[in-house]
């Protein structure tokens, strides 16, 4: 393998991050927009909410990143396979990203809620100054989670032509033949991204960790 191949596997590398940290960014956006209608007090709004969890979580990456691609196409005409694979992992991530919201919400003693409650503080200041950061703490290491397997779910996206790590690889393989070579510099490649990744998160939770309620006052 030559300084060559290993420049175009490191533009490929870094196109998948960013694809990956424009669909966690994108789906965590969902993600906040679909996790109260898990607490709605409508039925209907709760259904829809268990409807979209079951149907993406159900659907294997590499099928839906066909269904979304193709039925894009459908209504928009051409449509860049970059776009189409945002949009695909975006709708898969806000599945999961709901779900760690949902769990860290449901973490929170009940008797927080009703001592809240019981002092007259407002609903938002309650969100906004107990629930959120207690959430945040709690959603945390899951959340972590779903970003690590947000840059190899990007490697579903070559399915659909977006020319990433994955596909980058097997062009050089089809071209050198060096097979173990190049997939050990793609492994290499995955696993800098994803361990980075870890470690900006793991800091980030011993900051909440040594913060906790500090200067934070209702």
């Amino acid at each position: 393998m030559t300084p060559s191949d290993l420049w175009v596997l490191a533009q490929a590398a870094a196109i998948s991050l960013l694809m990956a940290l424009a669909s966690i960014a994108f789906g965590t956006l969902l993600a906040t927009l679909l996790t109260p209608l898990a607490f709605a007090p409508w039925r209907l709004l709760r259904a829809f909410y268990r409807l979209y969890i079951f149907v993406v979580r159900g659907t294997p990456v590499l099928l839906l990143a066909l269904l979304v691609f193709y039925a894009l196409a459908s209504f928009w005409g051409r449509i860049s396979p970059y776009t189409a694979g945002v949009v695909v992992l975006t709708f898969y991530l806000a599945a999961l990203i709901a779900e760690v919201f949902r769990g860290g919400v449901l973490a929170i003693p009940r008797p927080l809620w009703d001592c809240c409650t019981s002092l007259g503080l407002p609903r938002l200041s309650i969100l906004r100054r107990v629930v959120s950061p207690l959430v945040a703490r709690y959603a945390l290491p899951p959340y972590l989670n779903v970003c690590v397997m947000a840059v190899k779910a990007s490697s579903v996206l070559s399915i659909i032509s977006v020319w990433e790590l994955t596909l980058a690889s097997r062009e050089i393989i089809e071209r050198t033949l060096d097979v173990y070579r190049v997939l050990a510099v793609a492994a290499l490649f995955y696993f800098i991204m994803c361990f980075a990744i870890d470690r900006l998160g793991r800091q980030l939770e011993s900051r909440l960790a040594a913060r906790g309620f500090a200067g934070e006052r209702l």
